[in-house]
């Protein structure tokens, strides 16, 4: 049984074992151990938690980009003109590289503090 499938038939199962008492509800459980895998104990805390939505919720994955696209172009460039050193390489070279930098963009206080300590 697939996740979908699975899912879609928690769906059906969560309303009947909420209206169901003491054996009906423990058939219930059992029937829904068997067919989805489940260990029993997971699938009481799933049957007894929230109520499932219709679909499941999508939580945006990653880190929050820490820098704007006018930076990372800019640092990109730099990365280029620098023969493409590595990550360390490149932290090291930065400040000597910002003349350069200050004389094709213009930089706000802000924004240079950020990407150069």
């Amino acid at each position: 049984m697939g996740t979908e499938a699975k899912w879609e038939y928690f769906r059906r199962m969560y309303g009947r074992y909420r209206e169901a008492k003491g054996a009906a509800r423990s058939r219930l459980l059992d029937e829904f151990c068997v067919t989805t895998g489940y260990n029993r104990k997971y699938a009481i805390r799933l049957l007894n938690g929230p109520p499932p939505a219709k679909e499941r919720e999508k939580r945006p994955r990653g880190r929050k980009p820490r820098y704007g696209k006018p930076m990372l172009s800019i640092l990109t460039m730099v990365w280029e003109a620098a023969g493409y050193p590595w990550s360390v390489r490149l932290k090291a070279l930065l400040p000597s590289w910002i003349p350069w930098i200050r004389q094709r963009y213009r930089l706000g206080q802000r924004s240079s503090n950020r990407c150069w300590p």
